[in-house]
């Protein structure tokens, strides 16, 4: 420790600067503390200060987040990161990872985060509505990063909660995942489309109509058919096990992995038809699959890409005069077509494996106009009584 003065004017004034020690970082790497101020009345005043700063140091020194001088919002966000990662599956981490690195970061990277006020969050914010559609997403991420800098006490309030950004207004004409289904009749010429084209091949194949049978009259999700193995259905009884899904590894690999939510998990009916596919399709392979093995795979045998069954869908849809949808559109359909026959809507929820019954009810936003006439009772009969 070193004390030094000088005069300001009749004054003496005390400055004193020293070594407090060394500590890791949250990088791991080896730093050292210093301590510098001024300003001091006397240099017993300045003495005091420094002796309480390197016992407070002595004492935070395990916590290398606690003792970090002017931390840049990067330097935060890496501290918020290591407890979050701990509490997600790695498909989220994958994907929140991807949010900072592409949106959050370019905004505030380098930034000491004391420095930032909340008209910049304000003017980032703003910037996320132009061009993210799920733009309050990443104001409710970067402001966990700003609420661990508060937990710090490197900064008192949490500027980007006092960002007020307005929704983007959305035009229900033009929603696209409105129209992101068939009817029955739509879907039963898809269906005989499938079987056509790949029953009269030189060679037939079954993987198409398996997959899109399984699909369009159970509403599973893609993922939840790509990740099942043989031992999940059970042909005798007429029944499939959801239990895994596919998912993204931290370095963008597919992978199979638990679902999200315990509604996820279910034991769903097959039909005869999509029974007698699957069983078709297991004839047809080469080599006697095992139970372990999974059901839809690449040349190679390995997971199925996510993008196959677009692929497929898109070349079979292109040999009809049927309105193009998504593989995503066969769960809508399925589900349109159950709300459209009465089905109880706890019923479909379970059925579906939504977590949320308001995703549920959602589905009846997609019913056809003819569909939901059909639907509400006629008022005239009970005005004629």
């Amino acid at each position: 420790m070193k004390i030094t003065h000088k005069i300001i004017g009749s004054k003496r004034v005390y400055d004193v600067r020293g070594y407090l020690g060394k500590y890791t970082d949250i990088n791991g790497n080896t730093k050292t503390k210093t301590y510098h101020h001024g300003g001091f009345g006397s240099s017993k005043a300045a003495k005091l200060a420094f002796d309480r700063a390197k016992v407070e140091f002595d004492q935070r020194k395990n916590n290398p987040a606690a003792i970090m001088d002017n931390p840049t919002f990067d330097e935060v966000y890496e501290i918020w990161l290591k407890t979050y990662k701990l509490g997600v599956k790695e498909s989220t981490l994958n994907r929140v990872e991807g949010i900072f690195k592409h949106h959050i970061t370019p905004s505030f990277g380098g930034i000491r985060i004391n420095t930032i006020t909340w008209q910049k969050c304000q003017e980032e914010a703003l910037k996320w509505r132009e061009s993210v559609k799920q733009f309050n997403k990443l104001a409710q991420y970067a402001a966990l990063v700003f609420r661990t800098a508060q937990k710090m006490g490197v900064i008192t309030t949490n500027p980007m909660k006092l960002v007020d950004v307005p929704k983007v207004p959305v035009d229900y004409s033009k929603d696209k995942a409105a129209d992101n289904f068939w009817t029955a009749e739509q879907l039963a010429t898809f269906l005989s489309v499938v079987d056509a084209t790949d029953g009269h091949r030189t060679q037939p194949r079954y993987d198409r109509s398996a997959l899109f049978y399984l699909l369009a009259t159970t509403g599973m999700r893609k993922g939840e058919a790509l990740a099942l193995t043989w031992s999940d259905i059970d042909f005798k009884n007429g029944m499939v096990t959801i239990s895994k899904t596919i998912s993204r590894s931290i370095d963008n690999h597919q992978i199979i992995s638990t679902p999200k939510t315990r509604n996820a998990y279910r034991t769903l009916s097959l039909d005869s038809s999509t029974i007698d596919r699957l069983k078709k399709y297991r004839k047809s392979l080469v080599v006697i699959p095992r139970a372990k093995d999974l059901i839809f795979t690449n040349k190679k045998g390995q997971i199925m890409s996510v993008m196959t069954p677009n692929h497929w869908l898109e070349a079979l849809i292109g040999e009809t005069d049927l309105p193009t949808i998504t593989v995503h559109g066969l769960r809508h359909t399925f589900a349109s077509i159950q709300v459209a026959n009465n089905i109880n809507v706890k019923a479909l929820q379970m059925q579906m494996g939504h977590s949320d019954i308001k995703i549920t009810l959602n589905i009846y936003a997609h019913l056809s106009q003819q569909e939901l006439s059909a639907q509400v009772y006629d008022m005239s009969k009970i005005l004629a009584q």
